[in-house]
This record gives structure tokens, C-alpha cells and sequence, in this order.
């Protein structure tokens, strides 16, 4: 008898692994070899990888709740699993060719993509030449699969490389988020086959293989990631807020921060915020995957109604954690406070293009019959 695997639970057996791996990815600029094979052998980069190619095609709440946990020990780790997931949704439109040939190149493939501008693809026999660069490749620095999108006549693709295929510019020195080796990726003149070429303008066709509901979902459902990483930012905060208020007297006072009304107020409306964008996720998620189980098509407002609440939860969590900022006071001003990390992540997470400040007047562009000004959006 089959059992249903326990994302959540796998990912707590990995937090404080995580956690003290996670200075490394800070001053190196990529994730530990540690927490990667954590995350492997957890069962965390294989969340939405085919229950028929070995994986756990795990629902998008059950994938929400552990990514948010693995976020809490470290957000670099939990945007490394986004990629890894994100790549095998995407993979239910591949060739069978590609599909076998990633599964081959290791027990537990890492698999990363980027969505960000394209690069020029020149059609030849058996494939593509592939000229151009594109940055915010998340996980390019350790993926054994990068995955980008492409340009060519009449075609919008997304195409794939094996590892060492690419050039990197280290050119990552960010606010945030500095352990997800978002670099920029060159190529020069890559052949890339034909198989190893997806064409998104062409009707999704799922292979027997990515079957299961979820890959019935649309292709909006991938931000759920970004979001649950948002959330275990937040967490972060809410938590070092939480323990900072038992022992830390401010300037010029007698008492304890949590004694403070200014500090109470701020971490009420911060923990009012986290509570209301989880359950709001949830709960959009939810019945997005229960429509693509019964097999029902998305409509283009049902589509942004995930991406209203993507941006719901990416924005509010940035807002609540500069709240906690402030209801911590001097503390969160020191580099390697875990405030002042939460409030780095938060601010870069805040202006993914998933969810940054943006989508809310896409999702209105397609509730008011608009022609709409991101694609993702549209997508099956």
C-alpha cells in the first residue's frame, strides 16, 4: 500500500541543517554542498517531479508548507527548491527524449530555470543556435539542468542545458537572497538539440507520464513557490521579533521591548498580515487544484485570481516584515541579524515579477477585459 509522502515533515528534518548552512550561502554567493544534499535526499527537490519518474507530485498546499518551512532555516534553500519545481511542471510539455535524459544525469537532478529576457534562437538541422543572456538564472552556479527562455521565428521556447553548457557572469552581489546564485547565463552560438526545446506557444500536450492533477493546473500555479518562501521570510522575523521582546530593555527605558505598545502594536498588525495572506494562499491554491483534478479548463480570471494572490502575499509580507524592522528597533540594523536578513529577503522577494506590486493591475487588466501585460498570466 502506497503511502502519501509528508512534505512538511521532511522539511522539518532538515531545518537546522539548513539553518546552519545558510552563512555560507551569504559570503559565497551559491547554497552549501550540504544543504544541497539535504534537500535531495529530504525529498525536497523532487516535490512536483512525476510520482511515475520517482518523485512525490506533491499538491501545491502540501508543496506551500514545506517550502515555507524550509524558508524559515533559509530562504536561499527554499528558492533553489522553486527552481527545481518549477523546472518539472514545465517538463509535462517536454519531448520524452529530454524528460529521459534528465532522470539519466543523476539520482536527484537540480534543476533550475529563468523566465527573464530571452535569448535569440536560430533554427538549423536538428535544433537551435542559442546566442544571447539573460540574468536572475536562480541555482545556475550548482544546477545539473538551467532551463531559459528563447526567441525564434514564429516560436516563444523554453530551453534547457546540460550543466557547464552556459558561460556565468559572477555578477551576483545583491541586496537579498544572496545564496541563490542568480547569476547572469551567456550563451555563445549553443547548439541546443530539438528535443531539449519546449515551445510554449504550442497547445500544452501532456505526455502519460505528467498525468496527475497537478500538471492539469495552468502554468500560474508555479509562483506558489515564490509566495510560500515570502511567507517563511516573514516567519523569520516574526519569530527573532518574538525573542528579541523577552530580553532586550530599549534607550531610555526600564521595561522589556515587549512592554512596549509601539512594539506590541506593530507585531499584532505583522502577525495579523502573515496569518491573512497564508490562509488567502491556501485557500486559492487549493481550489485551483481541485479545478484542474476535476478537469475543469481555467478561465482568464480564474487565472489571475492566483496571481492576485501571489502578489497579496509577496507585498503584505514585505510590508509586515519592515513593521518587525521597526518594532525591533537598533537590532535590526546589524549585519547577521536574523531581522536584518528577513528584511533583505523580503525586499528582494517583493519585486519578483511573480508578484511584485505590478500583477495587481495585470489581474485587473484581465477582470476588466484587457488585453493583459504579463503572458505568464494567460498561460494554460
Amino acid at each position: 500500500m502506497s503511502t502519501t509522502f509528508d512534505a512538511l515533515a521532511a522539511a522539518r528534518s532538515i531545518s537546522a541543517e539548513l539553518s546552519a548552512n545558510a552563512a555560507y550561502g551569504e559570503e559565497a554567493g551559491q547554497l552549501a554542498p550540504a544543504s544541497i544534499d539535504a534537500l535531495a535526499r529530504s525529498g525536497m527537490l523532487s516535490l512536483w517531479r512525476p510520482r511515475s519518474l520517482g518523485g512525490h507530485e506533491c499538491d501545491p498546499v502540501a508543496y506551500a508548507l514545506a517550502a515555507e518551512e524550509v524558508a524559515r532555516a533559509d530562504t536561499a534553500a527554499a528558492w533553489l527548491m522553486h527552481g527545481a519545481s518549477a523546472s518539472w511542471f514545465d517538463l509535462r510539455l517536454a519531448q520524452p527524449e529530454l524528460v529521459d535524459e534528465i532522470v539519466a544525469s543523476a539520482e536527484v537532478p537540480l534543476l533550475g530555470e529563468t523566465f527573464n529576457k530571452p535569448m535569440k534562437a536560430v533554427a538549423t538541422d536538428g535544433g537551435y543556435r542559442v546566442t544571447g543572456s539573460t540574468p536572475f538564472a536562480s541555482g545556475c552556479k550548482v544546477a545539473d539542468w538551467i532551463g531559459h527562455t528563447a526567441v525564434t521565428d514564429g516560436g516563444f521556447l523554453l530551453v534547457y542545458h546540460a550543466k557547464d553548457t552556459l558561460r556565468i557572469e559572477d555578477d551576483w552581489n545583491s541586496l537579498g537572497l544572496r545564496g541563490t546564485s542568480s547569476n547572469t547565463i551567456v550563451a555563445e552560438d549553443v547548439f541546443v538539440p530539438s528535443h531539449r526545446a519546449i515551445d510554449l506557444t504550442a497547445p500544452v500536450a501532456r505526455s502519460a507520464r505528467f498525468d496527475g492533477p497537478l500538471y492539469r493546473a495552468p502554468e500560474g500555479l508555479l509562483p506558489v513557490a515564490v509566495a510560500a518562501t515570502s511567507l517563511g521570510t516573514l516567519r523569520i522575523a516574526l519569530d527573532a521579533v518574538t525573542e528579541l521582546a523577552e530580553r532586550k530593555t530599549p534607550f531610555a527605558s526600564s521595561t522589556t521591548l515587549k512592554h512596549r505598545a509601539l512594539a506590541q502594536l506593530k507585531f499584532g498588525r505583522a502577525l495579523a498580515q502573515y496569518r491573512a495572506a497564508r490562509t488567502f494562499l491556501h485557500a486559492t491554491v487549493g481550489h485551483a487544484f481541485e479545478q484542474a483534478g476535476r478537469g475543469e479548463p481555467f478561465d482568464l480570471r480564474q487565472k489571475a485570481d492566483l496571481f492576485l494572490a501571489f502578489a497579496h502575499t509577496q507585498q503584505e509580507c514585505a510590508d509586515a516584515v519592515r513593521l518587525l524592522a521597526k518594532a525591533a528597533g537598533t537590532s535590526s540594523i546589524y549585519k547577521g541579524h536574523p531581522i536584518e536578513r528577513a528584511l533583505r529577503d523580503a525586499e528582494v522577494i517583493s519585486h519578483h515579477a511573480f508578484g511584485a506590486e505590478g500583477r495587481f493591475a495585470s489581474v485587473a487588466q484581465a477582470y476588466w477585459g484587457l488585453d493583459v501585460d504579463f503572458p505568464l498570466l494567460a498561460m494554460d
